[in-house]
């Protein structure tokens, strides 16, 4: 007997919110708020709904509606277009966010067998021992061209073009990518 796989599912609209009615502000607390023409939301939060491939346009704004239920308001599709202020303010909470340092160099990369790779790296945050848990999982290359590494914490790096480490640690990285 022959199953049927295919469902339909609904999917909610994407609203891109207008430029000129947002206005983010910080609390006390350092917590991000939206004005959103006559509604007022709390603790928003943002995220890039193409982190990889477009840091500036299609943000997701969304807020906590109630008991843990994220609730997304709309999109900013271009950070661009919002007065220059309020886009300063984004860029801000979307940095903070997104903090991934780049690594620029690989002194030494050992394989202890037991799933786990060391990386001896010097990064824009300066030289960093990475301990990654299944790099096999965790090393994305993307697009063919650069590289996502999450270590065995959940913090992210960088590499945001491969061929252009040098040819040292090129040849490190090679045996796994």
């Amino acid at each position: 007997m022959k199953q049927n796989y295919e469902q339909t599912f609904e999917t909610d609209t994407l609203l891109i919110l207008a430029p000129e009615k947002l206005s983010f502000s910080r609390d006390a607390s350092g917590f991000l708020n939206l004005e959103y023409g006559s509604e007022k939301y709390e603790r928003v939060t943002l995220t890039r709904l193409v982190p990889y491939m477009d840091t500036e346009k299609y943000i997701s704004v969304n807020y906590n509606k109630e008991h843990d239920e994220w609730t997304e308001i709309g999109v900013i599709a271009d950070i661009a277009l919002l007065p220059e202020r309020q886009a300063e303010t984004v860029r801000e909470y979307l940095s903070f966010k997104y903090y991934i340092p780049i690594i620029t160099k690989i002194n030494k990369i050992t394989d202890n067998r037991m799933g786990y790779l060391f990386l001896e790296a010097e990064t824009t945050a300066g030289e960093k021992k990475i301990a990654v848990n299944d790099w096999w999982h965790n090393f994305k290359v993307i697009s063919g061209t650069s590289l996502s590494v999450t270590d065995a914490d959940g913090n992210r790096y960088s590499v945001p073009e491969i061929e252009k480490l040098d040819k040292a640690s090129l040849k490190k990285l090679q045996l796994f990518i």
